[in-house]
C-alpha cells in the first residue's frame, strides 16, 4: 500500500513541479496511464459471468468460440463455486457456477436492463465465426452488419441469454 501511495504521491509531484515551470511547453503535465504503473503484468479487461450451466457454457465459450482454457479453480470470495478462466488476447472470460444458484435472471436483450448488456471480442477474421454460428445453429442477436467505416460486427447470444458481439476492424 505504502508503495501505491508513494507512486501516486511522485506522480502528483511530477504533475505540480512540471505546472510550475516556465519553459514552454512545459505547463503540460506528463500524460499517465496504466501502462505505466510499475511493472505491469498485462493490460486487459476481464468479465466474470454467472452461469447456468458450465457444461453448456464451455460447449459455447470454449468450443464454440474457441477461447483458450487458462484454469479451473473452487472459488468462496463470491460464494462457493467452481471458476473456469478463458482467455481471448490479453483478457480473460470467468465462467462461475454457483453451489447456490441465484434466484433472478438478467432480462434478456440490450436493452432490457441498465448496466454492462453484452461483451465485445476483436477478432481478425469474422467469417469463421459466423460459420460455426450457422453451422451450431446459435441464436443470433444481430446479424453480420458492415458499419460505415469498414469494420464488421456481429452479435450473437450465450446459453444464459447474455450478448457476445464480434468485431473486426478494417
Amino acid at each position: 500500500m505504502n508503495k501505491v501511495l508513494t507512486f501516486f504521491s511522485g506522480m502528483l509531484l511530477v504533475i505540480l513541479v512540471a505546472g510550475c515551470d516556465e519553459r514552454p511547453g512545459a505547463s503540460e503535465a506528463p500524460k499517465a496511464s496504466l501502462q505505466d504503473t510499475p511493472n505491469p503484468r498485462r493490460i486487459a479487461i476481464d468479465v466474470g459471468l454467472i452461469v447456468k450451466d458450465m457444461d453448456a457454457s464451455l460447449a459455447f465459450y470454449r468450443d464454440l468460440l474457441s477461447l483458450e482454457f487458462v484454469t479451473e479453480l473452487t472459488t468462496s470470495l463470491i460464494g462457493k463455486g467452481q471458476m473456469i478462466q478463458l482467455r481471448h488476447g490479453e483478457s480473460l472470460v470467468k465462467l462461475v457456477e454457483m453451489e447456490a444458484p441465484p434466484v433472478t435472471e438478467s432480462p434478456a436483450g440490450i436493452t432490457g436492463a441498465f448496466g454492462f448488456r453484452y461483451i465485445t471480442l476483436m477478432v481478425e477474421n469474422i467469417e469463421n465465426i459466423v460459420a460455426k454460428v450457422e453451422r451450431e445453429k446459435t441464436p443470433i442477436a444481430l446479424e453480420l452488419t458492415e458499419l460505415g467505416n469498414g469494420a464488421k460486427i456481429l452479435m450473437i447470444v450465450d446459453p444464459d441469454g447474455n450478448i457476445v458481439e464480434f468485431v473486426q476492424e478494417p
